[in-house]
């Protein structure tokens, strides 16, 4: 991850631009693709259950169309929604008993604020709604699939590289909350609570109209 971060910085930061000045760079209807590294937190728990946890990593990968309004010379303020997926999947143990979880769609509607630190660079914070989806499978009860709603938060850095294509790096945390469950996800009678956290390091290019 510090690897990929490191590289990506470094690739912002010394990306060709091809107009010294943007008046309008961050004032406009966008679209673009995004990348990276995101890890799923679960743990799972109850007064009758022994603890459980599974920390999983993959690749990240989606879209986001947004808007950003250039108020003053230095800030900026914007809203985006974004459509995720990502790789891979983990195992959570529950009392000796393992069931896969697994990381579907994701989509994430925020807001954020910004200032430019230079013409071309702007640095900023994001936050706001997102909804994610996870599934349960022990391989022998039904599988279990939760759209949980959540919030997240994070901050980053965009470049303009060129006229009307800018690059960010991002850094960006997840809390969708915490289910009870009764039987099926663990013995009879009993009530386990899972909860969902998420860290993420993505890179993504917009295209600005």
């Amino acid at each position: 991850m510090l690897k990929f971060a490191i590289a990506s910085l470094v690739f912002l930061v010394a990306g060709p631009v091809v107009a010294e000045e943007a008046p309008d760079s961050f004032s406009r209807i966008f679209a673009g693709l995004q990348a990276g590294w995101q890890q799923d937190r679960q743990t799972l728990g109850g007064a009758t259950t022994s603890n459980g946890s599974n920390s999983s990593s993959g690749l990240a990968y989606g879209g986001q169309v947004g808007v950003d309004f250039r108020f003053t010379s230095a800030l900026v303020v914007g809203a985006e929604v974004a459509f995720t997926g990502r790789t891979g999947s983990g195992v959570l143990d529950l009392a000796g008993n393992p069931y896969n979880v697994g990381q579907g769609r994701t989509i994430a509607a925020t807001g954020r604020l910004g200032v430019l630190v230079s013409p071309l660079d702007l640095i900023y914070l994001r936050g706001g709604y997102a909804n994610a989806n996870y599934t349960l499978d022990d391989g022998t009860n039904p599988q279990i699939s939760a759209n949980r709603d959540g919030y997240m938060f994070g901050a980053g850095f965009e470049r303009w590289l060129a006229d009307s294509i800018s690059a960010r790096i991002e850094y960006g945390y997840s809390d969708f909350g915490s289910d009870g469950f009764f039987g099926g996800i663990a013995a009879p009678n009993t009530v386990a609570e899972l909860h969902y956290r998420r860290h993420a390091v993505t890179m993504g290019m917009n295209f600005r109209f």
